[in-house]
C-alpha cells in the first residue's frame, strides 16, 4: 500500500494565504473609516443612516388649522375695532389626520410679526389619538388704528425635528371713517365704513371738533340715540358691512375740514 505524504510547509502557507484574504475582504466590507480604500462600506452605512432618517421624518406631523408649511401662505381677514388689543387664535396638532399622529413629544415655538406677543409648548403624544394646542397672540393697538395691518404669524418645531408652518392675518377696522377733500367747498363729506361682523349692527360714536356741524335731516342724526351739540358728539347704531355718508356744513367753506371721528361701543 503506498501513502500519500503531505508537504506541511505547503498547507500551512496555504492557510496564511487564506486567512490574509478573508482579513482584508472583511475589513473592506465592516471598516468605514478611511476614505478613497473602504468606499463601499462607508456608502453602504451612510445610505442605512439616510433611509431610517427619511422614515422617522416621514412619521412626523405638525400641523395647523390654519397655519401652513406650503410654498403659498395662506391669508385671513379679521376685523376689529381696536378698542384694546386684537387676538390671533389657532391650533397646533401632532397629526395630519387620525391615521397619521405622531408619536413623540414636539417641541415648539410661534410668535407674531412685526408685532404682537409669542408663545411656546409640547405636544405630547396620547397614544394613537391626535392632539391639539389652542394658541392666541395679542396684537397690540397700531399707531394708525383706521388702516389694515398685516401680521405674519410662525410657529416652529424644534424637536424632534423642525418645521416651520405660517400664515398672514390682515386685521381690518370694524369702523373706518375718511373725510374728501374739502378745501373751497362749503361742506366737508364723512364716509363711514362698518365691516362684516356676526352681529348685525353695533353702535357707534361721532365726533367732530369746532368749524362745522352736521346734515341735521340725514338718517345717521334723525335716529341717533343721542346728540350733544355742545361737545359735539352723537351716537347712533348702524347695519354691520355698510357704508354710511354723513355732511358736515362748514363755517370756512376755504379751509379742509378733517376733524371727524368714529369709535365702536
Amino acid at each position: 500500500m503506498r501513502y500519500k505524504r503531505w508537504n506541511l510547509a505547503k498547507i500551512q502557507r496555504k492557510k496564511r494565504q487564506k486567512f490574509i484574504v478573508m482579513f482584508v475582504i472583511a475589513a473592506f466590507l465592516i471598516v468605514p473609516f478611511y476614505p478613497g480604500i473602504f468606499t463601499f462600506a462607508g456608502y453602504v452605512y451612510t445610505k442605512l443612516v439616510k433611509s431610517y432618517i427619511a422614515t422617522a421624518e416621514a412619521d412626523f406631523y405638525f400641523t395647523s388649522d390654519l397655519l401652513s408649511d406650503a410654498t403659498e401662505v395662506p391669508v385671513y381677514q379679521i376685523n376689529h375695532d381696536w378698542a384694546t388689543a386684537a387676538t390671533i387664535n389657532f391650533e397646533l396638532r401632532n397629526y395630519e389626520n387620525q391615521l397619521n399622529v405622531s408619536d413623540r413629544p414636539i417641541t415648539y415655538r410661534v410668535w407674531a410679526e412685526p408685532a404682537g406677543s409669542s408663545a411656546s409648548g409640547t405636544i405630547v403624544p396620547n397614544g394613537a389619538v391626535g392632539q391639539r394646542r389652542p394658541v392666541s397672540l395679542t396684537v397690540p393697538v397700531p399707531a394708525n388704528p383706521a388702516a389694515p395691518l398685516e401680521v405674519l404669524v410662525t410657529a416652529v418645531s424644534s424637536r424632534p425635528y423642525a418645521k416651520t408652518l405660517q400664515g398672514r392675518f390682515v386685521i381690518l377696522p370694524a369702523i373706518s371713517c375718511s373725510v374728501a377733500d374739502n378745501s373751497g367747498l362749503p361742506v366737508a363729506t364723512l364716509t363711514l365704513a362698518l365691516s362684516r361682523a356676526a352681529q348685525s349692527s353695533r353702535t357707534v360714536t361721532i365726533g367732530w371738533q369746532e368749524g362745522a356741524v352736521p346734515d341735521m335731516t340725514n338718517p345717521m342724526v334723525l335716529n341717533a340715540a343721542s346728540i350733544d351739540l355742545a361737545n359735539r358728539t352723537l351716537t347712533t347704531t348702524l347695519n354691520t358691512a355698510s357704508v354710511y355718508e354723513l355732511i358736515f356744513f362748514k363755517d370756512n367753506p376755504e379751509g379742509n375740514y378733517t376733524a371727524v371721528t368714529a369709535t365702536g361701543v
